[in-house]
């Protein structure tokens, strides 16, 4: 071994080092042995190890394309390669083979890391070695380019000023098609370029297969010098934003994406690398990541998405270091709210030990997670959303056949809904056109002329709401301050929503859903929940459709409920070793939505429109339906849905492939999770004593609201809710709309409005009043058909106010026909009706589900709603709720 040590001490790398040094490197490296003509690694492999040569001889070689082979150099003894692949993590550069047998040492990436850690003398020797090497190859370099710089300017100079103009410009070409360049640079001379460059004596140009050429390097670097000496930089900028735009029409991303960059051109290189992320991977990701890496940092801290393509670039290279190291430091950069803080520090810290165990994969998950969590909330996720919802199919074409006829629809929707210049438009104008009408003219409509102006104005905000001209809670304020303004309504009535215990119960829960979410106990409660059952498919549909249903009476927004557990999802999808997306993952979501936010109506707060529901109910039924009796009631139509859509999601979701069971991911987590913190144990028993109050109302006689405010005082004055987090965590745009808008039905019944309306609707009705089965069925239907153009909120809000005065006629509870209109609003055709499904789909990242799979579960839940509420009246008459 001494010898041995002596032989390696001759080796630049090593000269500097001390014995004991060299003796404890020379532990970690392997002797390999190579016949002659053996390629040890190819250009473009994973860089993991890095050589020694003892004895024999390599060549480096560089591959171009059409199988184009060129050696640049030959290394013999004392000499060492693959040494960027330790410093950078970068594939291979170029292809070693051997000359003739050699020996080499061999010392892999892990190796290094431990040596570097251990002996930080070595990295210095390293990179002063290094630095000589580049002195001498910079040295060659400018002396051959010197040379080849003579040979350039007499070629150039002998050329005519169009042909010498051309020939600066086609320098900013990566290959040489002619019919493509003149193309690109409108002109005709890259044919007889291309031939005055062939019957050249000089090496300026390198033929490749199918017509295309390329530059010497060191030719096209003297085109560029003369470009900018004789054009300036601005002109080579805009020939290259030209020559992006000339790409572009012609759908080579890769040259599009290089030019945009070239041209500074920051934002559209980063949509196009955002839009085309997916063929971009899959064709090239070494391209992908130099392409980000390019980009500014201040343009990439500032556009989200560049980090999650980054790291996907890098994983799919091999460097799943790299890429947990860019989501750390994109983090690190971005200041979540208070809200998600302790949520987004959670996930980082789950991450740091899932690298501590090398299991970068799931590490990198909880980093996503994290990031996403945090976009969210500066609210950058709309044009992910966006983004995700054009890849989408509108509707699937497995239904009925129809596809293009719903696909058309889609369409239609989609952009009276989401593009502002036309919804706003439209909806401005038809909203004033309408109120114009009934205000001015008050036409004889069968209502007082103070009616009809009341009537005027509840059409000018229900237009406003339906074309989102403005914020749903600013046309409320204006609803409310027209009313007020006009004297058609006192201000203690029109106002009174805000004084009213629907208000206070809202902001009592909304405060405890936030602190659940944020104390990281919600995440616990589903980690548990999935634990719970077997760790296999069918099983596991079964745990997620319960612990969507319980998860779903703590937290009554969706959005928060949905965008913490899809990440869950995800990982559950990948611990049962299923693909993603595929039918197996679709289904697992299926089975948690229908807890999530396709029954809201099981719970009073399981939703916040069962919340608005249950503040438009005259005061005596609201006294009745507490939170208990309200969940009795509900519970036999939803055992009917949930029956019919775990059955179903069973059948249209068998796995692809059988389940590789592992309880490794859930038991990680939970692991890291520890013991309960202080805040979760504060949050956990004002839960149970918020739930019991609830359950006990009959007993103690406490109003519900007034419980849910006790629990919002504790939450707050024990700081788990401080005001950053109240500010955050809670809906005020909810509350203010709830607060303008619950005097709606008092307005209507003092203006007889509601006695008009039912004399509109009794024709539909009314005629089945005999066959209550029928006439819930139409009145569910009527709510399928608002939800397309309406949303949730505003198809109960709507139909609630419009049909609770037939309930009378009906002969049933003002409650039941809250309840169907309710199980009526959760229906969903188009992505843009669930706006809380397509956050599930762009939190993944398009990896928990597919629409055209997920669509095929929807007529089954418009016939398990049906079914369902008729299944019920039975049990709604024997609770003395209908005649």
């Amino acid at each position: 071994m001494a010898d041995l040590a002596d032989t390696i001490r001759t080796f630049p790398l090593f000269s500097g080092l001390s014995r004991e040094d060299i003796a404890k490197i020379l532990g970690r490296l392997e002797e390999k042995v190579f016949d002659a003509g053996t390629t040890v690694f190819s250009q473009g492999d994973k860089g993991d190890s890095f050589y020694f040569i003892q004895s024999g001889a390599v060549q480096v070689v560089l591959e171009g394309g059409g199988g184009r082979r060129e050696s640049i150099a030959v290394l013999g003894p004392q000499d060492w390669f693959g040494e960027m692949a330790l410093l950078s993590g970068e594939p291979r550069s170029a292809t070693i083979i051997t000359v003739k047998d050699t020996t080499v040492w061999r010392l892999t990436r892990e190796a290094w890391n431990e040596l570097i850690e251990k002996y930080p003398t070595w990295l210095l020797q390293f990179c002063a070695s290094l630095s000589k090497r580049l002195a001498r190859v910079e040295q060659q370099y400018s002396q051959g380019r010197d040379a080849f710089n003579s040979l350039a300017e007499e070629f150039y100079g002998s050329r005519s000023p169009e042909q010498q103009q051309f020939s600066r410009r086609v320098s900013l070409l990566t290959t040489l098609d002619p019919q493509t360049a003149d193309q690109l640079l409108h002109t005709e001379e890259a044919g007889r370029f291309v031939a005055d460059l062939e019957k050249s004596e000089f090496p300026l140009i390198r033929s490749l297969e199918g017509n295309r050429y390329e530059l010497h390097a060191f030719f096209r670097d003297f085109l560029r010098e003369k470009l900018l000496k004789v054009e300036g930089r601005e002109t080579e900028q805009q020939l290259h934003a030209q020559i992006a735009a000339q790409y572009e029409a012609l759908g080579d991303w890769q040259q599009t994406i290089h030019h945009s960059l070239e041209a500074q051109e920051w934002s559209r290189a980063a949509q196009l690398l955002i839009k085309h992320q997916e063929e971009l991977l899959n064709g090239s990701s070494p391209f992908v990541k130099n392409a980000v890496e390019r980009i500014p940092p201040d343009h990439f801290f500032a556009e989200p998405h560049l980090a999650h393509i980054k790291a996907r670039a890098l994983a799919h290279l091999g460097d799943l270091g790299g890429a947990v190291r860019i989501y750390k430091e994109v983090l690190s950069q971005r200041s979540p709210g208070t809200l998600i803080a302790e949520a987004v520090a959670r996930y980082q810290s789950m991450a740091d030990t899932l690298v501590q165990k090398r299991e970068y994969a799931q590490a990198l998950t909880c980093l996503r997670s994290a990031l996403t969590l945090v976009e969210q909330e500066t609210g950058t996720m709309g044009d992910m959303t966006e983004l995700y919802r054009d890849k989408a199919s509108p509707f699937s074409s497995t239904i009925s056949g129809t596809g293009s006829i719903w696909s058309n629809l889609a369409s239609l929707f989609s952009r009276s809904h989401k593009d502002p210049s036309l919804s706003k438009w439209v909806g401005g104008v038809l909203g004033l056109a309408v109120w114009s009408y009934l205000w001015f003219w008050t036409p004889d409509i069968g209502l007082e002329p103070g009616a009809t102006k009341l009537l005027g104005l509840l059409s000018l905000t229900l237009i406003y709401w339906v074309f989102w001209v403005f914020p749903d809670y600013g046309v409320a304020l204006i609803f409310a301050l027209g009313l007020i303004l006009t004297r058609l309504g006192r201000p203690e009535v029109v106002l009174g929503g805000f004084a009213s215990t629907t208000w206070f119960m809202t902001l009592g829960v909304l405060g405890l859903g936030a602190a659940i979410t944020s104390s990281g106990l919600f995440y616990r409660l589903s980690l548990q929940l999935v634990r719970f059952f077997p760790l296999n498919y069918y099983w596991q549909i079964v745990a997620l459709g319960f612990m969507g249903m319980v998860v779903m009476a703590l937290i009554p927004q969706q959005s928060a409920r949905t965008a913490i557990i899809s990440q869950m999802l995800v990982n559950l999808s990948e611990s049962l070793g299923y693909k993603n997306p595929s039918k197996a993952s679709t289904g697992l979501f299926v089975a948690s939505f229908l807890g999530l936010g396709q029954l809201g109506f099981l719970f009073l707060t399981g939703s916040t429109t069962s919340l608005i529901a249950w503040g438009l109910l005259p005061p005596d039924v609201r006294e009745q339906f507490t939170w208990g009796y309200w969940f009795l009631a509900a519970l036999p139509p939803t055992l009917v849905v949930v029956a019919i859509i775990l059955c179903s999601t069973m059948f249209l979701y068998r796995p692809e492939s059988k389940p590789q069971v592992s309880y490794k991911m859930v038991q990680n987590q939970l692991e890291v999770l520890g013991s309960l913190s202080q805040k979760e144990w504060i949050t956990l028993g004002v839960l149970c004593f918020t739930v019991v109050g609830w359950l006990t109302i009959s007993y103690h006689g406490i109003d519900g609201a007034w419980i849910s405010l006790i629990s919002l005082c504790v939450l707050i004055n024990t700081g788990v809710l401080g005001w950053g987090m109240l500010k955050k965590g809670i809906d005020w745009e909810l509350l203010i709309y709830m607060g303008a808008t619950l005097s709606i039905p008092i307005l209507l019944t003092q203006a007889k409005i509601d006695e008009w309306l039912v004399g509109l609707a009794s024709p539909v009705i009314l005629p089945f009043l005999d066959h209550p089965a029928l006439s819930f069925i139409i009145i569910a239907l009527i709510a399928y058909a608002v939800k397309l153009v309406f949303t949730s909120f505003l198809t109960v809000v709507t139909l609630t106010v419009a049909l609770l005065p037939l309930s009378v006629d009906l002969g049933i509870s003002p409650w039941i026909m809250a309840m169907i209109i309710l199980v009526g609003s959760e229906v969903w055709f188009f992505t843009f009706q669930v706006d809380w499904h397509t956050l599930a789909y762009s939190t993944t990242e398009g990896k928990g589900f597919s629409y055209p799979l997920m669509y095929r579960i929807n007529p089954f839940y418009a016939l398990a709603y049906i079914v369902a509420l008729v299944a019920a009246i039975p049990y709604w008459r024997y609770l003395g709720l209908m005649g």
